[in-house]
């Protein structure tokens, strides 16, 4: 479960660079305008972020405590989406989009810490680095108002995805 859980991910995190060349490029399905396929696009990419964060709940329950040091992570990662927006804008024929969005996703994957997805922003979730006490920096995707100090960290319900990150799930 660990793998496909792995793999959702990574497409959550990578599929806008395919929405927005398909927006791009104007596709659509006959005969659906392309403007409501492209609506109908991004309504699917927020359902499937939805059905990961209800997929993590099937995964062991851990707890964190007492940190060392942490750090919002929420902006850390525009880059890299405005790098994927640039990227999807630019390529000009399919053949290259699909070439180069399977090298990102492989990336993505084999990295494991790429697991920002923008739309769990939407949900109310954020994203910290933490350092354990043990000193051991994690990442923990967690829902809730922003932590603003240290002494507030208490993760109570953390799901593992990888061995350093982390998502919290009631």
């Amino acid at each position: 479960m660990n793998i496909v859980f792995r793999l959702l991910l990574t497409i959550n995190a990578t599929s806008w660079m395919l929405v927005i060349y398909a927006i791009k490029e104007t596709w659509t399905i006959a005969p659906i305008p392309y403007w409501l396929f492209h609506i109908a696009l991004v309504v699917f990419l927020i359902l499937f972020s939805w059905l990961t964060i209800f997929l993590s709940k099937f995964f062991g329950s851990e707890s964190l405590k007492d940190c060392e040091e942490f750090s919002l992570a929420d902006n850390e990662f525009l880059p890299v989406y405005l790098g994927y927006f640039f990227v999807s804008l630019s390529i000009t024929n399919w053949y290259t989009m699909a070439t180069i969005y399977f090298l990102v996703f492989i990336f993505t994957y084999l990295s494991q810490t790429q697991y920002f997805n923008p739309i769990y922003l939407l949900f109310g979730y954020h994203y910290y680095h933490i350092l354990t006490t043990q000193g051991t920096r994690v990442f923990v995707i967690k829902k809730g108002k922003v932590i603003r100090n240290k002494k507030n960290i208490f993760f109570e319900h953390l799901r593992r995805i990888n061995d350093t990150t982390f998502i919290e799930r009631r």
